[in-house]
């Protein structure tokens, strides 16, 4: 089977009429990707092909928890007339009576006089088929069986569930009967069994007939509770879901407003105050050390040029000082010669040499005099020079880096104090997260209610089943006239258990098969090659258990998340495998709880191998560019769901995203 086209008419998001081409370009290119936005209509477009080959009998979708009519209603576009409806057409070719065939099958529906309206067309190599029109509910079965339905339309984010005990077995049983035509066989059992029933019935009389009717009127009665019981808990369920995604959205409006923030304002407050404390005093002491010799070492060089002119100038100084000594001393030496009738000559070789003396002490006395140090100022300036100065760079250096520090401290203090919500918002965001936790606490509690309601009323009703079919039994055994009633009755109890040991040995025989397939796809697909090691399923009860490479079980609430949503896939590719239907497969958001790794053997190992056609439905953080180039050699073509906020309407385009489009989408288009 091919899916060649989708069109969808006023549909959901989509407004007016969107055509899409589904079928693969080439063999060897099985994946057709869709990439959209939240919100853009992939979910839409996996819902309308189960809803246009299904009808009322749509095997569960996330969004359906309501009736059918409501439930179609609401799908027509908003903006469109309910009397002009919607429609959903799929164009695709299959075997029909040994030879390929094509086909397109029409659903439309719309609101008449308050009533919902709904037709089905089929057209068969292009020619109205009306017996495949009237009897199409029956004639799916035979192309996609709603059994086997969930092996091939699937929702990544939703199959998580798949992965628990209970829900794997329900869906192992309904696979096995699909995959084995054994839901025929059920039929067929349950045919008898109203068969033998009715002939029981008619061979009695009287108040035991009456008897038997009340009876009958019972397991009505129970069975009509059961049902009601399970239609309650499917609405709890999904009521449950919308309230775990509310509390999840609640819990992440929490951690995006700083919800952390306002739970521990006191300490944010008081770190805050410590940082503004240890910021001022790093200032201070900053100016402090800034106020001594600071300014100097901006002068380093000048300093040094300042402390040695000071020091000649200090030089000279001493030297005009002693010249004056000697001068008196000198004039005092000559009056002594003069006084002691020295000769004139020896006089004036004294004074001459005396005269040169205190030149020579005059050489310095060129050097300009601005400063007149003193000797504190001098010895003061002169250790700065020698070291002082470096260690005052030193110890103002420290001080710049704790103050430094202290700010950086202050910024991160001030950034938290003003990522606290205001008072009032954080009280209503708390509010609203315990209101999102109560409705799930709440909802859970209905859920397991009706749960253990259903349990008991299956029970009743299975206990007086066994019972009314006693007393109709006992009942019968003395009221059979005729020969001919007892041998259809006794034939029909021996095809039952006949068709009884059928089923039992067809699911034996098989489910060996299926545990190989499954156990096969699950080690590709688990990073933890050796995490499963064997996949045992009970023919009786198609119970599944996982056994490790210790031998022991792996139970799925010991698996992450990504892991048991890889495990749900591994056993829809392993029942699809053993189906051995070549039935397209489309997958909706595929990627959303897988790590790197995870989705790597996901997209390499999985998405090529899926199916023979392959659509993908996926936001632009699942398949993106990078894993995209990884698929170039087995993507076939792209579409994108474009989506108007404004018309509120979605519109179908070839391309994904800000990707250009492959070359053979360019030559069509340049066609």
């Amino acid at each position: 089977m091919i899916f060649q086209e989708l069109v969808l008419t006023n549909v959901g998001p989509f407004a007016g009429r969107q055509a899409m081409r589904l079928a693969p370009k080439e063999p060897d290119h099985p994946i057709v990707l869709f990439g959209g936005l939240n919100g853009a209509g992939k979910t839409t477009v996996l819902e309308a092909l189960l809803l246009v080959l299904y009808g009322t009998l749509t095997p569960g979708t996330s969004r359906r928890a309501t009736s059918y009519e409501k439930y179609l209603t609401q799908l027509i576009h908003n903006a469109t007339d309910p009397a002009d409806g919607a429609s959903v057409e799929l164009l695709f070719r299959a075997v029909h009576d040994g030879a390929w065939q094509e086909f397109r099958l029409i659903r439309h529906w719309a609101v008449v006089g308050g009533k919902l309206r709904e037709r089905v067309e089929v057209n068969r190599d292009g020619y109205p088929d009306q017996a495949l029109s009237e009897g199409w509910a029956d004639h799916v079965e035979t192309l996609v069986p709603r059994g086997v339905a969930n092996l091939f339309f699937f929702d990544g984010e939703q199959i998580e569930a798949f992965a628990e005990s209970d829900v794997s077995q329900e869906l192992v049983r309904a696979a096995v009967s699909g995959l084995l035509g054994l839901d025929l066989v059920n039929r067929l059992q349950d045919d008898l069994t109203v068969l033998e029933r009715r002939h029981r019935q008619e061979a009695t009389q009287g108040d035991e007939r009456r008897t038997i009717t009340a009876k009958q009127q019972d397991l009505q009665k129970l069975r009509h509770h059961e049902l009601t019981l399970v239609h309650e808990l499917e609405t709890a369920e999904h009521q449950l879901q919308l309230a775990m995604d509310d509390a999840a959205q609640a819990r992440a409006r929490l951690q995006r407003e700083g919800m952390q923030q306002y739970q521990d304002r006191e300490k944010i407050v008081d770190r805050l105050h410590s940082a503004k404390t240890a910021a001022k005093a790093a200032r201070q002491a900053m100016i402090d050390a800034v106020g001594g010799y600071g300014p100097l070492l901006l002068i380093p060089d000048l300093l040094v040029t300042t402390v040695t002119h000071a020091a000649a100038e200090r030089e000279q100084a001493d030297n005009e000082t002693l010249n004056r000594m000697l001068s008196e001393r000198d004039h005092q030496l000559l009056e002594h010669l003069h006084s002691e009738r020295a000769s004139a000559k020896v006089r004036a070789a004294v004074a001459d040499f005396l005269s040169m003396d205190r030149t020579n002490r005059e050489t310095n006395a060129d050097i300009e005099k601005f400063l007149g140090p003193d000797d504190t100022t001098l010895a003061a300036a002169t250790e700065l020079v020698g070291g002082g100065l470096a260690a005052a760079h030193r110890d103002l250096k420290h001080h710049v880096t704790a103050l430094d520090k202290a700010r950086a401290e202050l910024d991160v203090a001030e950034r938290a104090a003003a990522a606290i919500p205001h008072e009032d918002i954080g009280e209503a965001l708390v509010g609203e997260y315990e209101k999102a936790n109560h409705a799930v606490a709440s909802i859970g509690a209905r859920v397991e209610l009706l749960n253990k309601q259903i349990a008991g009323a299956r029970s009743a009703h299975q206990s007086s089943l066994r019972e009314f079919q006693e007393h109709l039994k006992s009942a019968s055994e003395q009221q059979l006239k005729t020969e001919r009633l007892r041998r259809i009755v006794d034939h029909a109890a021996k095809a039952r258990a006949t068709l009884a040991v059928l089923r039992a040995k067809a699911t034996e025989r098989h489910v060996k098969r299926i545990q190989s397939m499954v156990l096969e796809s699950l080690q590709l697909l688990l990073r933890k090659e050796d995490l499963v090691q064997e996949v045992i399923i009970d023919p009786d009860t198609c119970e599944m258990e996982l056994i490790a490479h210790n031998g022991l079980p792996v139970l799925p609430r010991t698996l992450s998340a990504g892991e048991r949503q890889l495990l749900a896939v591994a056993l829809l590719a392993g029942l699809a495998r053993a189906s051995g239907r070549m039935l397209p497969v489309v997958i909706d958001t595929p990627l959303g709880r897988l790590d790197s790794n995870h989705r790597d053997r996901f997209v390499q190992s999985y998405l090529p191998n899926a199916s023979h056609q392959v659509v993908v439905l996926s936001t632009d953080t699942e398949i993106t560019p990078d894993i995209l180039d990884s698929l170039d050699g087995v993507v076939s073509h792209t579409i994108r769901l474009e989506h108007d906020l404004e018309r509120r309407a979605t519109r179908a385009v070839e391309g994904y995203f800000s990707r250009p489009l492959l070359p053979d989408q360019r030559e069509e288009i340049a066609r």
